[in-house]
């Protein structure tokens, strides 16, 4: 089983109302369809980037694409026989008709459903705009556990590694797709969304500012997959980056990313970081107290 790429999260809040004004006219991330109380939100690129539920402030799962010619009912016996807790359901999402939800690691639930065209979010309107979901990253209390359990289950590559602790996990091209971090309890640590490019980094900024939302790191450009970066918080209070320029790796055969002016090796391969400030922001600007919660 081959995943392909990142699907949407499904995110709890204690206050939907309050959390789809920030999606909509914040992010500018459109609301597409509602039902079963949930609200589902697609940036352009996406089909559904965010499933908002009422709960408490978490990430109750993420979803996963595979290609259009996978067999779920293969899938699931693949995963059953395995020993894996996991179960079809049919009709959970307004234009998905079918998926599977497994258990993952360390709490982590996952949805594995057919990629789909985007469903037409729009790319005119107020707030940020951006192109569509990237990343998801998870506190765990083992890494290397958890890592082992995206790349034997779903072929996952490593990336990169920083130290023994943080892990950057793809499944296409962009160089991380799920980060897993060491933390002290279990949760969602950030989740990330492209944006156009610099330009669009910077009015990014100029909105967040203008709407009360203050930056809490960035910008900067992290050396781990070498992506320029702005993190704020969302109302929720959960950590929200915004990104451009993630390293590529359009040829596993040669197995090296995508040549850019300011990687320092060349060519950039796979690698165990040093923790430290080359690692986290080759800007220099180290990295919050909060960020290691």
């Amino acid at each position: 089983m081959k995943v392909l790429s990142i699907g949407h999260v499904v995110l709890e809040t204690p206050d939907i109302t309050r959390s789809v004004d920030y999606y909509q006219n914040v992010m500018g991330i459109s609301v597409v369809d509602k039902g079963d109380g949930a609200v589902f939100l697609a940036c352009p690129q996406d089909r559904h980037s965010v499933i908002l539920r009422e709960g408490e402030a978490r990430c109750k799962a993420v979803s996963l694409n595979v290609s259009d010619d996978t067999d779920l009912g293969d899938v699931l016996k693949e995963l059953t026989g395995k020993g894996l807790r996991a179960s079809r359901k049919s009709h959970s999402a307004p234009g998905t008709p079918d998926l599977i939800v497994l258990e993952g690691p360390e709490e982590i639930e996952i949805e594995l459903t057919h990629a789909a065209k985007p469903s037409g979010g729009s790319q005119s309107g107020q707030g940020i705009i951006p192109n569509r979901l990237g990343h998801i990253a998870f506190n765990v209390l083992d890494p290397q556990l958890a890592t082992n359990f995206f790349v034997d289950v779903f072929d996952f590559k490593v990336s990169d590694w920083m130290g023994d602790f943080f892990a950057f996990l793809r499944c296409g091209p962009d160089h991380h797709t799920i980060n897993l971090l060491r933390g002290q309890r279990r949760k969602m640590h950030h989740v990330a969304f492209e944006t156009r490019g610099w330009d669009h980094i910077k009015e990014a900024c100029d909105i967040l500012s203008d709407l009360g939302y203050p930056l809490i790191w960035g910008p900067g450009r992290h050396g781990i997959g070498h992506n320029i970066f702005i993190y704020h918080l969302t109302p929720d209070g959960q950590i929200m980056e915004l990104y451009a320029e993630l390293d590529q790796m359009v040829s596993e055969e040669l197995g090296y990313f995508d040549p850019r002016p300011w990687h320092k090796d060349k060519p950039q391969r796979p690698k165990t970081w040093e923790p430290g400030i080359s690692a986290s922001n080759q800007w220099g600007i180290p990295t919050p107290d909060r960020f290691r919660d």
